[in-house]
């Protein structure tokens, strides 16, 4: 459902996209850390299971002067933390890969030298693979790799086009976002008592961008 949603999203903001003139593409790395806290409050005390992935990749993207159109790679480590009230336990979980395809609104603000820009949308994370501290793949079974990996974020930021040339330009970005978690994180919350999840991340990118 949410990889139709974001397809539909996609054919429409491209469609809107043609009327404006200003196109270009570009290429970049995206450093992106997340957190997922799922909390359960019983007689008293709190028990918490935090994971936590961090790590880089790269994406490209289309823009067309309010829109901004991604694909990327991300991969990093995910570490797991369990705490109560009085101690915690953390293990490495190994490494995640994941496909990433966003759909961004802007806002361009021209300041002379530079553009800077709000910006607002949506991003879906398509886990790729899952390997354990060896190294060795992880096998999916009940659940599958997408119920545990996959994701739908909304994110929000800031960004800015930094003219290097005619046709040329540096475009760093910030974006935070809170994501509807995982089919796991949701199973898991549903059958606990007095149990909430909080998905939320931050990206920190630097493109490089072409126009046409």
């Amino acid at each position: 459902m949410a990889k139709r949603i974001f397809l539909a999203l996609l054919v429409l903001t491209l469609a809107a996209g043609g009327a404006f003139a200003q196109v270009s593409i570009g290429i970049g790395g995206d450093f992106a850390v997340s957190w997922d806290s799922i909390t359960t409050t019983n007689g008293g005390s709190t028990y918490e299971m935090l994971y936590t992935r961090s790590g880089g990749g790269f994406y490209a993207f289309f823009d067309a002067t309010y829109v901004e159109v991604d694909v990327g790679m991300l991969f990093g480590s995910q570490k797991y933390k369990y705490s109560w009230s009085s101690g915690s336990l953390e293990y490495d979980q190994g490494t995640r890969s994941y496909l990433t395809l966003g759909l961004f609104g802007k806002y361009p603000i021209d300041l002379g030298g530079f553009t800077l820009f709000p910006m607002l949308g949506i991003q879906y994370d398509l886990g790729l693979s899952a390997k354990d501290t060896n190294g060795k793949d992880i096998e999916f079974k009940d659940p599958s790799m997408a119920d545990t990996l996959n994701r739908l974020w909304i994110k929000l930021g800031v960004g800015a086009d930094i003219n290097l040339g005619d046709s040329i330009y540096l475009r760093p970005s910030l974006l935070y976002g809170i994501n509807f978690g995982t089919k796991v994180n949701n199973d898991t919350v549903k059958a606990g008592t007095n149990t909430t999840g909080l998905y939320h991340g931050l990206d920190i990118r630097a493109a490089l961008g072409f126009r046409f």
